[in-house]
């Protein structure tokens, strides 16, 4: 067993609605959140492709071994950030007996289908919108 694997799945945490707050104050345009976000998720080397305007899917393959891909809509003056799929991350609906863990009584407080993976798949989320929002306030 891996280090990886040992970890138990947690809740996925949403990231709705993150205001865009630029450096000059001013509105970006639509154009410019997207170069942003597309700055901010190469430094951690998440990919990015074009859905339509708004709205993109970030990618990110870890050692080849583990692979976490979110939708990011976005507009002027906010963006979310939303799960889309994965691999070797244990997503599951809590409430199943998919892959029960070793904290079923966490696991048990939850509500019925709530979507939880481990935990690194927070972590690099959060990082994520950590260099979007460093690159949004460079505008």
């Amino acid at each position: 067993m891996t280090a990886q694997a040992a970890r138990p799945a947690v809740p996925i945490v949403p990231r709705d609605n993150i205001a865009i707050i630029s450096g000059s104050g001013k509105t970006p345009s639509l154009g410019e959140v997207r170069g942003a976000i597309a700055r901010g998720a190469a430094v951690h080397d998440w990919t990015i492709s074009e859905v339509q305007p708004g709205e993109l899917v970030a990618s990110i393959n870890v050692r080849n071994k583990h692979y976490a891909s979110v939708m990011i809509k976005y507009s002027e003056t906010a963006y979310s950030v939303t799960y889309r799929d994965s691999t070797n991350l244990e997503y599951q609906l809590s409430g199943t007996n998919a892959a029960p863990t070793r904290r079923d009584d966490f696991n048990s407080a939850l509500p019925a289908n709530t979507p939880m993976i481990h935990p690194n798949y927070n972590r690099w989320v959060d990082t994520l919108i950590r260099d979007i929002n460093l690159e949004l306030r460079r505008l």
